[in-house]
């Protein structure tokens, strides 16, 4: 019995650790590109397209919206900010694709434009 359940959980640990390695080997450039960290993630095997930023960066200043506290220390509700980014995001998408190249490599050209979009997105 002792060596039955030594060997259970011998192979869910076993399991748990090939599929987290799975994802090492699986090809990055099928990540699809649904928060800022996805963006990092995806550029360490491939270039990341300005749509992928503006995704990646608009999730990251809606998650900047649920933070009730900064908000609150900047003069703002929970619910202006989101309604503020809602009524910009499509202008702001539009100005920072014309303005800026189709595909990305360098982590700090996509944390500028990153920068910029959220800017946009907090002033209008």
């Amino acid at each position: 019995m002792k060596y039955t359940t030594i060997a259970a959980v011998a192979l869910l640990i076993g399991g748990s650790y090939l599929s987290a390695k799975a994802t090492l080997f699986s090809p990055t450039d099928s990540i699809t590109v649904e928060t800022y960290s996805d963006i990092f993630f995806k550029l360490e095997s491939s270039s990341i397209s300005i749509d992928e930023i503006i995704t990646g960066a608009s999730q990251f200043a809606d998650s900047l919206c649920d933070e009730s506290i900064y908000q609150e220390v900047i003069g703002e509700s929970v619910n202006s900010c989101k309604q503020k980014f809602k009524q910009s995001q499509a202008q702001c998408a539009d100005f920072t694709r014309k303005n800026s190249e189709a595909m990305y490599t360098d982590k700090v050209a996509i944390t500028l434009v990153s920068e910029k979009f959220i800017n946009c997105m907090s002033n209008s």
